[in-house]
Protein backbone atom coordinates (compact mmCIF):
# COMPACT_ATOMS: atom_id res chain seq x y z
CA UNK A 1 0.00 0.00 0.00
CA UNK A 2 3.22 2.15 -0.39
CA UNK A 3 4.34 2.56 -3.85
CA UNK A 4 3.65 2.30 -7.20
CA UNK A 5 5.26 1.14 -9.96
CA UNK A 6 5.73 2.45 -13.58
CA UNK A 7 6.02 -0.30 -16.27
CA UNK A 8 7.73 0.05 -19.55
CA UNK A 9 9.56 3.05 -21.04
CA UNK A 10 9.40 6.06 -18.20
CA UNK A 11 6.72 8.53 -18.30
CA UNK A 12 7.15 12.29 -18.84
CA UNK A 13 9.05 14.42 -16.47
CA UNK A 14 7.27 14.84 -13.05
CA UNK A 15 4.76 12.26 -13.52
CA UNK A 16 6.03 8.96 -12.54
CA UNK A 17 6.33 9.33 -9.09
CA UNK A 18 3.06 11.22 -8.98
CA UNK A 19 1.35 7.81 -10.59
CA UNK A 20 2.73 5.67 -7.53
CA UNK A 21 -0.53 7.87 -5.66
CA UNK A 22 -2.56 8.28 -8.68
CA UNK A 23 -3.84 11.31 -10.26
CA UNK A 24 -5.97 12.17 -7.27
CA UNK A 25 -3.66 11.52 -4.50
CA UNK A 26 -5.31 7.99 -3.62
CA UNK A 27 -2.60 4.98 -3.23
CA UNK A 28 -1.90 2.79 -5.45
CA UNK A 29 -0.17 -1.01 -5.34
CA UNK A 30 2.57 -1.80 -6.64
CA UNK A 31 2.71 -3.02 -10.62
CA UNK A 32 2.77 -6.45 -11.60
CA UNK A 33 6.40 -7.67 -11.97
CA UNK A 34 8.48 -4.30 -11.01
CA UNK A 35 8.91 -2.45 -7.89
CA UNK A 36 10.60 0.68 -9.17
CA UNK A 37 9.27 3.97 -10.39
CA UNK A 38 11.40 6.78 -11.32
CA UNK A 39 11.42 10.44 -12.78
CA UNK A 40 14.31 11.50 -14.94
CA UNK A 41 15.85 13.98 -17.33
CA UNK A 42 18.96 14.25 -19.44
CA UNK A 43 20.62 11.38 -17.76
CA UNK A 44 23.97 9.86 -18.45
CA UNK A 45 26.36 7.12 -17.46
CA UNK A 46 29.48 6.11 -18.91
CA UNK A 47 28.87 8.00 -21.87
CA UNK A 48 25.00 6.51 -22.79
CA UNK A 49 22.33 8.19 -22.13
CA UNK A 50 19.58 6.68 -19.61
CA UNK A 51 16.44 5.94 -21.67
CA UNK A 52 14.38 3.04 -19.89
CA UNK A 53 13.65 1.86 -17.06
CA UNK A 54 15.73 -1.45 -16.94
CA UNK A 55 18.66 0.60 -16.86
CA UNK A 56 17.92 2.21 -13.13
CA UNK A 57 17.27 -1.28 -12.17
CA UNK A 58 20.80 -2.16 -13.05
CA UNK A 59 22.57 0.22 -11.87
CA UNK A 60 20.61 0.31 -8.92
CA UNK A 61 21.71 -3.31 -9.11
CA UNK A 62 25.32 -2.77 -8.75
CA UNK A 63 25.31 0.46 -6.82
CA UNK A 64 25.87 2.99 -9.49
CA UNK A 65 23.94 6.00 -8.71
CA UNK A 66 27.29 7.80 -7.68
CA UNK A 67 27.86 8.03 -11.56
CA UNK A 68 25.37 8.83 -12.54
CA UNK A 69 24.89 12.62 -14.56
CA UNK A 70 21.73 14.33 -14.96
CA UNK A 71 18.19 14.75 -12.74
CA UNK A 72 16.40 11.87 -11.67
CA UNK A 73 14.25 10.55 -8.41
CA UNK A 74 13.72 7.30 -7.63
CA UNK A 75 11.15 5.08 -5.82
CA UNK A 76 11.95 1.24 -5.04
CA UNK A 77 10.48 -1.36 -3.11
CA UNK A 78 13.80 -3.79 -1.76
CA UNK A 79 12.34 -6.81 0.59
CA UNK A 80 10.46 -5.30 3.76
CA UNK A 81 12.21 -1.44 3.06
CA UNK A 82 11.35 1.36 0.61
CA UNK A 83 14.01 3.19 -0.84
CA UNK A 84 13.35 7.03 -1.86
CA UNK A 85 16.41 8.15 -3.78
CA UNK A 86 17.59 11.54 -5.53
CA UNK A 87 20.06 12.86 -7.66
CA UNK A 88 23.09 14.25 -6.27
CA UNK A 89 22.31 17.97 -7.82
CA UNK A 90 18.96 18.11 -6.54
CA UNK A 91 17.23 18.81 -9.77
CA UNK A 92 14.30 16.74 -8.72
CA UNK A 93 12.46 16.65 -5.91
CA UNK A 94 11.20 13.50 -3.44
CA UNK A 95 8.63 13.83 -0.33
CA UNK A 96 7.80 11.53 2.41
CA UNK A 97 6.09 11.55 5.59
CA UNK A 98 5.24 8.66 8.00
CA UNK A 99 1.95 7.06 8.35
CA UNK A 100 0.38 4.79 11.35
CA UNK A 101 0.88 1.68 9.12
CA UNK A 102 3.51 2.83 7.17
CA UNK A 103 4.88 5.85 4.25
CA UNK A 104 3.43 7.96 1.58
CA UNK A 105 5.70 9.72 -0.70
CA UNK A 106 5.50 11.56 -3.89
CA UNK A 107 7.33 13.92 -5.98
CA UNK A 108 5.25 16.77 -4.85
CA UNK A 109 3.84 17.96 -1.48
CA UNK A 110 0.40 18.34 -3.61
CA UNK A 111 0.33 14.93 -4.19
CA UNK A 112 0.57 13.82 -0.29
CA UNK A 113 -1.91 16.32 0.84
CA UNK A 114 -4.26 15.36 -1.65
CA UNK A 115 -3.79 11.46 -0.46
CA UNK A 116 -6.13 12.84 2.54
CA UNK A 117 -3.29 11.00 4.72
CA UNK A 118 -1.22 13.87 5.78
CA UNK A 119 -2.77 16.34 7.82
CA UNK A 120 -2.85 19.83 6.40
CA UNK A 121 -0.75 21.39 9.74
CA UNK A 122 1.81 24.66 9.55
CA UNK A 123 5.16 23.82 10.52
CA UNK A 124 5.88 26.92 12.25
CA UNK A 125 9.61 26.92 12.38
CA UNK A 126 9.04 25.92 8.81
CA UNK A 127 7.88 29.55 8.80
CA UNK A 128 10.47 31.33 10.27
CA UNK A 129 13.33 28.90 8.05
CA UNK A 130 11.35 30.48 5.12
CA UNK A 131 11.41 33.88 6.24
CA UNK A 132 14.88 33.85 7.09
CA UNK A 133 16.23 32.44 3.28
CA UNK A 134 12.70 32.60 1.34
CA UNK A 135 13.20 29.43 0.07
CA UNK A 136 13.20 26.27 3.07
CA UNK A 137 17.09 24.62 3.16
CA UNK A 138 17.41 21.07 3.90
CA UNK A 139 14.83 18.28 4.44
CA UNK A 140 12.53 20.91 6.62
CA UNK A 141 8.83 21.60 4.41
CA UNK A 142 6.11 23.68 5.53
CA UNK A 143 4.21 20.61 6.09
CA UNK A 144 4.25 19.42 9.61
CA UNK A 145 5.42 15.92 9.28
CA UNK A 146 6.39 16.28 5.65
CA UNK A 147 10.31 15.89 4.62
CA UNK A 148 12.24 16.03 1.88
CA UNK A 149 15.22 14.00 0.55
CA UNK A 150 18.22 15.35 0.50
CA UNK A 151 20.33 15.61 -2.92
CA UNK A 152 22.40 12.63 -3.38
CA UNK A 153 20.47 10.73 -0.73
CA UNK A 154 18.51 7.40 -0.29
CA UNK A 155 16.46 7.45 2.60
CA UNK A 156 15.37 3.58 4.02
CA UNK A 157 12.15 3.56 5.06
CA UNK A 158 11.35 0.02 6.87
CA UNK A 159 7.64 -1.05 5.90
CA UNK A 160 7.61 -3.21 9.28
CA UNK A 161 8.03 -0.65 11.74
CA UNK A 162 10.99 1.77 12.30
CA UNK A 163 12.59 4.84 11.75
CA UNK A 164 13.61 6.22 8.31
CA UNK A 165 17.36 5.86 7.80
CA UNK A 166 19.46 8.30 5.37
CA UNK A 167 22.54 7.26 3.32
CA UNK A 168 24.20 9.17 1.08
CA UNK A 169 25.93 8.29 -2.01
CA UNK A 170 27.24 11.31 -2.97
CA UNK A 171 28.20 14.89 -1.79
CA UNK A 172 29.60 18.40 -2.54
CA UNK A 173 33.73 17.67 -3.09
CA UNK A 174 35.73 18.65 -0.84
CA UNK A 175 37.85 21.48 -1.07
CA UNK A 176 40.95 21.75 -2.70
CA UNK A 177 43.81 23.24 -0.77
CA UNK A 178 44.18 26.91 -1.21
CA UNK A 179 48.23 26.41 -1.67
CA UNK A 180 48.13 24.23 -3.94
CA UNK A 181 49.90 24.62 -7.32
CA UNK A 182 49.03 28.06 -9.29
CA UNK A 183 51.96 28.15 -11.76
CA UNK A 184 50.10 29.86 -15.06
CA UNK A 185 51.09 25.90 -16.78
CA UNK A 186 48.65 24.70 -14.07
CA UNK A 187 45.74 27.72 -14.58
CA UNK A 188 46.05 27.26 -18.14
CA UNK A 189 45.67 22.86 -17.77
CA UNK A 190 42.64 23.99 -15.37
CA UNK A 191 40.92 26.23 -17.75
CA UNK A 192 41.35 23.98 -21.11
CA UNK A 193 39.29 21.28 -18.40
CA UNK A 194 36.89 23.46 -17.27
CA UNK A 195 35.77 24.77 -20.88
CA UNK A 196 35.53 21.07 -22.25
CA UNK A 197 33.27 19.63 -19.29
CA UNK A 198 31.39 23.21 -20.33
CA UNK A 199 30.83 22.09 -23.46
CA UNK A 200 30.01 19.32 -22.30
CA UNK A 201 27.30 19.98 -19.92
CA UNK A 202 25.97 22.24 -23.01
CA UNK A 203 25.62 19.36 -24.97
CA UNK A 204 24.03 16.87 -23.02
CA UNK A 205 21.09 19.03 -22.34
CA UNK A 206 20.80 19.76 -26.15
CA UNK A 207 17.50 18.11 -27.52
CA UNK A 208 18.44 16.32 -31.07
CA UNK A 209 16.80 17.53 -33.60
CA UNK A 210 14.78 20.36 -32.29
CA UNK A 211 15.08 23.61 -31.73
CA UNK A 212 16.29 24.91 -27.92
CA UNK A 213 15.70 27.93 -25.84
CA UNK A 214 17.99 29.77 -23.76
CA UNK A 215 16.47 32.12 -20.86
CA UNK A 216 18.98 34.81 -21.29
CA UNK A 217 19.67 37.55 -18.53
CA UNK A 218 23.01 39.57 -20.37
CA UNK A 219 25.51 38.27 -17.41
CA UNK A 220 28.19 35.76 -17.68
CA UNK A 221 26.30 33.19 -16.54
CA UNK A 222 24.00 32.45 -19.47
CA UNK A 223 25.49 34.39 -21.79
CA UNK A 224 27.78 31.84 -21.96
CA UNK A 225 25.33 28.53 -22.35
CA UNK A 226 23.79 30.79 -24.74
CA UNK A 227 27.16 31.08 -26.40
CA UNK A 228 27.90 27.91 -26.31
CA UNK A 229 24.38 26.57 -27.44
CA UNK A 230 24.59 28.16 -30.21
CA UNK A 231 28.03 26.57 -31.27
CA UNK A 232 27.24 22.62 -30.27
CA UNK A 233 23.62 22.84 -31.47
CA UNK A 234 22.92 22.28 -34.86
CA UNK A 235 19.39 23.99 -34.64
CA UNK A 236 18.03 27.00 -34.05
CA UNK A 237 18.40 28.90 -30.60
CA UNK A 238 16.01 31.33 -29.48
CA UNK A 239 16.71 33.30 -26.55
CA UNK A 240 13.92 35.37 -23.92
CA UNK A 241 15.02 38.04 -21.86
CA UNK A 242 12.54 39.92 -19.62
CA UNK A 243 12.16 43.92 -19.01
CA UNK A 244 9.45 45.32 -16.66
CA UNK A 245 8.97 48.50 -18.14
CA UNK A 246 11.18 51.40 -19.48
CA UNK A 247 10.77 53.10 -16.24
CA UNK A 248 12.53 50.62 -14.04
CA UNK A 249 16.76 49.50 -14.65
CA UNK A 250 16.93 46.49 -16.98
CA UNK A 251 19.88 44.39 -18.48
CA UNK A 252 18.32 44.61 -22.22
CA UNK A 253 21.25 46.40 -23.57
CA UNK A 254 23.61 43.27 -22.01
CA UNK A 255 21.08 40.46 -23.42
CA UNK A 256 20.56 42.14 -26.53
CA UNK A 257 24.59 42.33 -27.34
CA UNK A 258 24.69 38.50 -26.46
CA UNK A 259 21.84 37.80 -28.54
CA UNK A 260 23.32 39.31 -32.03
CA UNK A 261 26.52 38.41 -30.91
CA UNK A 262 25.66 34.93 -31.06
CA UNK A 263 23.35 35.26 -33.65
CA UNK A 264 20.17 33.73 -31.81
CA UNK A 265 16.45 34.43 -32.29
CA UNK A 266 15.58 36.90 -30.03
CA UNK A 267 12.80 37.55 -27.80
CA UNK A 268 12.07 40.01 -24.98
CA UNK A 269 9.30 39.64 -22.86
CA UNK A 270 7.45 43.00 -21.21
CA UNK A 271 5.75 42.32 -18.01
CA UNK A 272 3.92 45.10 -16.07
CA UNK A 273 3.29 44.71 -12.39
CA UNK A 274 -0.33 44.24 -13.32
CA UNK A 275 0.77 40.90 -15.03
CA UNK A 276 2.54 39.88 -12.26
CA UNK A 277 0.11 40.07 -9.82
CA UNK A 278 -2.46 38.69 -11.79
CA UNK A 279 -0.71 35.54 -12.10
CA UNK A 280 1.20 35.39 -8.46
CA UNK A 281 -1.58 32.99 -6.92
CA UNK A 282 -1.60 30.24 -10.01
CA UNK A 283 2.48 30.35 -9.79
CA UNK A 284 2.96 29.91 -6.17
CA UNK A 285 0.47 27.54 -6.32
CA UNK A 286 2.89 24.89 -8.20
CA UNK A 287 5.22 25.04 -5.21
CA UNK A 288 5.37 22.31 -2.95
CA UNK A 289 6.96 24.87 -0.56
CA UNK A 290 6.75 28.72 -1.37
CA UNK A 291 9.51 30.52 -2.68
CA UNK A 292 9.96 34.21 -2.25
CA UNK A 293 12.06 34.89 -4.86
CA UNK A 294 10.46 37.98 -6.76
CA UNK A 295 11.81 36.09 -10.10
CA UNK A 296 9.69 33.33 -9.64
CA UNK A 297 6.35 35.04 -11.07
CA UNK A 298 8.66 36.48 -14.19
CA UNK A 299 10.35 32.70 -14.51
CA UNK A 300 6.80 31.40 -14.95
CA UNK A 301 5.86 33.65 -17.48
CA UNK A 302 8.91 33.16 -19.30
CA UNK A 303 8.38 29.33 -19.68
CA UNK A 304 4.89 29.88 -20.77
CA UNK A 305 6.51 31.94 -23.35
CA UNK A 306 9.07 29.48 -24.35
CA UNK A 307 6.01 26.74 -24.59
CA UNK A 308 5.10 27.73 -27.56
CA UNK A 309 7.91 27.39 -29.21
CA UNK A 310 10.58 24.14 -27.59
CA UNK A 311 10.43 21.59 -25.37
CA UNK A 312 13.73 22.43 -23.77
CA UNK A 313 15.01 25.86 -22.01
CA UNK A 314 18.62 25.88 -20.81
CA UNK A 315 19.64 28.36 -17.89
CA UNK A 316 22.81 29.99 -16.41
CA UNK A 317 21.90 29.14 -13.02
CA UNK A 318 24.99 27.46 -11.09
CA UNK A 319 27.73 29.95 -11.95
CA UNK A 320 27.66 31.28 -8.58
CA UNK A 321 27.46 29.13 -6.36
CA UNK A 322 29.90 26.48 -8.18
CA UNK A 323 32.24 29.54 -9.34
CA UNK A 324 32.78 32.31 -7.13
CA UNK A 325 29.80 34.97 -7.56
CA UNK A 326 29.83 36.85 -4.64
CA UNK A 327 25.89 36.19 -3.35
CA UNK A 328 26.58 36.94 -0.16
CA UNK A 329 28.51 39.76 1.53
CA UNK A 330 30.63 37.70 4.09
CA UNK A 331 32.56 35.86 0.89
CA UNK A 332 33.96 38.93 0.31
CA UNK A 333 34.56 40.49 3.85
CA UNK A 334 35.52 36.72 4.78
CA UNK A 335 38.37 37.51 1.65
CA UNK A 336 39.36 40.95 3.28
CA UNK A 337 39.54 40.52 6.84
CA UNK A 338 40.55 36.42 7.40
CA UNK A 339 38.84 34.06 8.62
CA UNK A 340 36.61 33.73 11.42
CA UNK A 341 37.49 32.30 14.95
CA UNK A 342 35.57 28.97 15.71
CA UNK A 343 34.98 29.65 19.74
CA UNK A 344 31.19 28.62 20.46
CA UNK A 345 30.29 31.81 20.83
CA UNK A 346 31.86 33.62 17.79
CA UNK A 347 30.36 30.75 15.79
CA UNK A 348 26.57 30.60 16.29
CA UNK A 349 27.85 34.55 15.96
CA UNK A 350 28.89 33.78 12.00
CA UNK A 351 25.95 31.41 11.49
CA UNK A 352 23.78 34.84 12.49
CA UNK A 353 25.55 36.59 9.89
CA UNK A 354 25.12 33.92 7.30
CA UNK A 355 21.48 34.29 7.83
CA UNK A 356 21.71 38.13 7.72
CA UNK A 357 23.36 37.93 4.78
CA UNK A 358 20.28 36.82 3.23
CA UNK A 359 19.15 40.24 3.83
CA UNK A 360 15.13 38.62 4.67
CA UNK A 361 13.38 38.83 7.98
CA UNK A 362 16.07 37.12 10.03
CA UNK A 363 16.65 40.62 12.16
CA UNK A 364 13.34 41.16 12.53
CA UNK A 365 12.00 38.62 14.54
CA UNK A 366 11.88 40.60 17.49
CA UNK A 367 9.35 42.80 16.34
CA UNK A 368 7.67 40.90 13.55
CA UNK A 369 6.86 37.20 14.92
CA UNK A 370 3.74 36.88 17.25
CA UNK A 371 4.19 34.75 20.42
CA UNK A 372 3.58 31.39 19.11
CA UNK A 373 5.87 31.61 16.49
CA UNK A 374 9.13 33.16 18.62
CA UNK A 375 8.44 30.09 20.99
CA UNK A 376 8.63 27.92 17.81
CA UNK A 377 11.55 29.37 16.98
CA UNK A 378 13.52 29.51 20.68
CA UNK A 379 12.72 25.51 20.60
CA UNK A 380 15.67 25.21 18.75
CA UNK A 381 17.39 28.56 16.84
CA UNK A 382 18.18 28.13 13.26
CA UNK A 383 21.69 29.23 13.62
CA UNK A 384 22.05 26.24 15.66
CA UNK A 385 20.65 24.13 12.01
CA UNK A 386 23.92 25.34 9.99
CA UNK A 387 26.44 24.84 12.64
CA UNK A 388 27.26 21.86 11.71
CA UNK A 389 27.75 22.74 7.73
CA UNK A 390 30.06 25.71 9.01
CA UNK A 391 31.80 23.03 11.03
CA UNK A 392 32.11 20.72 8.26
CA UNK A 393 36.33 20.45 7.59
CA UNK A 394 35.89 19.08 4.15
CA UNK A 395 35.64 23.39 3.80
CA UNK A 396 38.52 24.79 4.66
CA UNK A 397 37.79 28.57 3.86
CA UNK A 398 35.17 30.78 4.52
CA UNK A 399 34.92 31.23 1.36
CA UNK A 400 34.68 27.40 0.13
CA UNK A 401 32.22 27.05 2.94
CA UNK A 402 29.65 29.56 1.63
CA UNK A 403 30.23 28.20 -1.57
CA UNK A 404 28.98 24.34 -0.27
CA UNK A 405 26.36 26.15 1.69
CA UNK A 406 25.32 27.86 -1.47
CA UNK A 407 25.09 24.96 -3.76
CA UNK A 408 23.68 22.52 -1.09
CA UNK A 409 20.99 24.77 0.13
CA UNK A 410 20.07 27.53 -2.51
CA UNK A 411 20.93 25.52 -5.59
CA UNK A 412 18.93 22.26 -4.65
CA UNK A 413 16.02 23.47 -2.17
CA UNK A 414 15.04 26.97 -4.49
CA UNK A 415 16.99 27.61 -7.67
CA UNK A 416 16.15 24.35 -9.33
CA UNK A 417 12.90 23.48 -7.26
CA UNK A 418 11.70 26.51 -8.80
CA UNK A 419 12.38 26.33 -12.15
CA UNK A 420 11.31 23.00 -11.90
CA UNK A 421 7.97 23.61 -10.75
CA UNK A 422 6.98 26.75 -13.00
CA UNK A 423 8.23 24.93 -16.21
CA UNK A 424 5.90 21.76 -15.69
CA UNK A 425 2.33 23.70 -16.77
CA UNK A 426 4.15 24.42 -19.65
CA UNK A 427 5.42 21.45 -21.03
CA UNK A 428 8.97 22.62 -20.90
CA UNK A 429 11.81 20.73 -19.60
CA UNK A 430 14.36 23.32 -17.93
CA UNK A 431 18.14 22.34 -17.74
CA UNK A 432 20.73 23.87 -16.04
CA UNK A 433 24.71 23.09 -17.36
CA UNK A 434 26.27 24.92 -14.69
CA UNK A 435 24.65 22.57 -12.22
CA UNK A 436 26.18 19.38 -14.27
CA UNK A 437 27.40 16.69 -11.64
CA UNK A 438 31.19 16.96 -13.33
CA UNK A 439 31.26 20.60 -13.63
CA UNK A 440 30.14 20.89 -9.95
CA UNK A 441 33.19 18.47 -9.06
CA UNK A 442 35.29 20.14 -11.38
CA UNK A 443 34.53 23.72 -9.65
CA UNK A 444 35.34 22.87 -6.14
CA UNK A 445 38.46 21.45 -7.16
CA UNK A 446 39.48 24.82 -8.49
CA UNK A 447 41.54 26.78 -5.99
CA UNK A 448 39.85 29.69 -4.28
CA UNK A 449 42.24 32.11 -5.77
CA UNK A 450 40.83 31.16 -9.50
CA UNK A 451 37.06 31.72 -8.10
CA UNK A 452 37.60 35.15 -6.67
CA UNK A 453 41.14 36.56 -7.73
CA UNK A 454 41.46 40.03 -6.04
CA UNK A 455 38.25 41.96 -6.86
CA UNK A 456 37.84 39.83 -10.31
CA UNK A 457 34.61 37.58 -9.34
CA UNK A 458 34.29 34.03 -11.43
CA UNK A 459 38.02 34.35 -12.82
CA UNK A 460 38.43 31.14 -13.99
CA UNK A 461 35.13 30.60 -15.75
CA UNK A 462 35.43 33.91 -17.49
CA UNK A 463 38.56 32.75 -18.68
CA UNK A 464 37.63 29.67 -20.02
CA UNK A 465 34.53 31.36 -21.90
CA UNK A 466 36.46 34.72 -23.11
CA UNK A 467 36.77 33.58 -26.74
CA UNK A 468 32.70 33.40 -27.61
CA UNK A 469 31.29 36.27 -25.43
CA UNK A 470 31.89 39.96 -26.28
CA UNK A 471 33.97 41.89 -23.70
CA UNK A 472 31.90 44.15 -22.06
CA UNK A 473 29.58 40.52 -20.28
CA UNK A 474 33.10 39.44 -19.40
CA UNK A 475 34.70 42.59 -18.24
CA UNK A 476 31.13 43.97 -16.73
CA UNK A 477 30.39 43.51 -12.36
CA UNK A 478 27.71 41.13 -10.93
CA UNK A 479 24.41 42.60 -11.67
CA UNK A 480 21.29 40.71 -11.81
CA UNK A 481 18.08 40.43 -12.78
CA UNK A 482 16.11 42.86 -10.29
CA UNK A 483 12.51 43.05 -9.77
CA UNK A 484 11.36 46.48 -8.68
CA UNK A 485 9.68 45.32 -5.99
CA UNK A 486 10.69 48.20 -4.07
CA UNK A 487 8.40 50.47 -6.58
CA UNK A 488 6.08 48.48 -6.86
CA UNK A 489 5.50 48.11 -3.00
CA UNK A 490 4.95 52.22 -3.12
CA UNK A 491 2.22 52.29 -5.85
CA UNK A 492 0.44 50.38 -7.74
CA UNK A 493 0.80 46.85 -5.59
CA UNK A 494 0.31 48.47 -2.58
CA UNK A 495 -3.47 48.17 -2.17
CA UNK A 496 -3.31 44.23 -2.63
CA UNK A 497 -0.47 44.06 -0.43
CA UNK A 498 -2.73 45.50 2.34
CA UNK A 499 -5.44 43.07 1.81
CA UNK A 500 -3.19 39.97 1.64
CA UNK A 501 -0.99 41.01 4.46
CA UNK A 502 -3.16 42.04 6.98
CA UNK A 503 -6.41 40.22 6.22
CA UNK A 504 -5.04 37.09 4.19
CA UNK A 505 -2.13 35.98 7.25
CA UNK A 506 -4.42 36.96 9.62
CA UNK A 507 -6.31 33.85 10.23
CA UNK A 508 -2.74 32.09 10.49
CA UNK A 509 -1.59 34.05 13.93
CA UNK A 510 2.01 34.25 12.34
CA UNK A 511 2.77 38.11 12.50
CA UNK A 512 2.70 41.33 14.79
CA UNK A 513 0.18 43.57 13.17
CA UNK A 514 2.26 46.41 14.48
CA UNK A 515 5.47 45.33 12.40
CA UNK A 516 2.69 43.93 9.32
CA UNK A 517 1.71 47.78 9.61
CA UNK A 518 5.16 49.77 9.86
CA UNK A 519 6.55 47.35 6.60
CA UNK A 520 3.35 48.32 4.49
CA UNK A 521 3.84 51.98 5.92
CA UNK A 522 8.11 52.17 4.48
CA UNK A 523 8.92 52.70 8.19
CA UNK A 524 10.87 49.95 9.63
CA UNK A 525 13.98 51.68 9.74
CA UNK A 526 17.62 50.79 9.38
CA UNK A 527 19.78 51.43 7.12
CA UNK A 528 18.72 48.78 4.40
CA UNK A 529 14.83 48.12 5.58
CA UNK A 530 14.36 46.55 2.15
CA UNK A 531 10.23 46.52 2.56
CA UNK A 532 9.39 45.83 -1.25
CA UNK A 533 11.14 42.25 -0.68
CA UNK A 534 10.01 41.66 2.72
CA UNK A 535 6.23 42.47 1.43
CA UNK A 536 7.32 40.23 -1.48
CA UNK A 537 8.11 37.44 0.63
CA UNK A 538 4.87 37.73 2.84
CA UNK A 539 2.35 37.99 -0.38
CA UNK A 540 3.97 34.37 -1.25
CA UNK A 541 3.53 33.17 2.00
CA UNK A 542 -0.04 33.92 2.14
CA UNK A 543 -0.89 32.68 -1.14
CA UNK A 544 0.94 29.40 -0.63
CA UNK A 545 -1.09 28.99 2.49
CA UNK A 546 -4.29 29.67 0.96
CA UNK A 547 -3.65 27.63 -2.59
CA UNK A 548 -1.86 25.00 -0.92
CA UNK A 549 -1.83 24.52 2.64
CA UNK A 550 -5.83 25.34 3.10
CA UNK A 551 -6.61 24.47 -0.23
Amino acid sequence: MLAASAQGAAPQASEALLRALGPSGQLLEPAQGTALVADWDACWVDGRRIEALSQWSALMEAGRLADVNGAFALACRVGDELRLTRDAIGERTLYYAQLAHGWIFASTIHALLASGLVPRQLNLRGVATYLSYAYLPGDETLVEGVREVLPGEVVHLPLTGGKARHEQFWSVPEEVDASADLSPAREEALRVRLRQELEGAVSRRLPAGEKVGVFLSGGLDSSLVVALAKRLHDKEVITWSVSFGPEYRNELPFSTLVAEHCRTTHRVVELAPRVILRHLDETIALHSDPIGDPLTVPNSLLFREAGAEVGVVLNGEGGDPCFGGPKNLPMLLAELYGEVSVVDDELLARERSYLRAHQKCFDDFGQALSPKMKAAVAERPLEATIAPLFADPRWRTFVGKLMALNLFLKGSHHILHKVDEVSAPFGVLPRAPLFDRRVVELAFELPPQLKLKGSVEKYLLKRAVEDVLPREIIDRPKSGMLVPVEGWFQGPLLPEARARLLDGLKPWELFDRGWLERLLSGKLGGLRPRHGVKIWLLITLEAWLRTVLAK
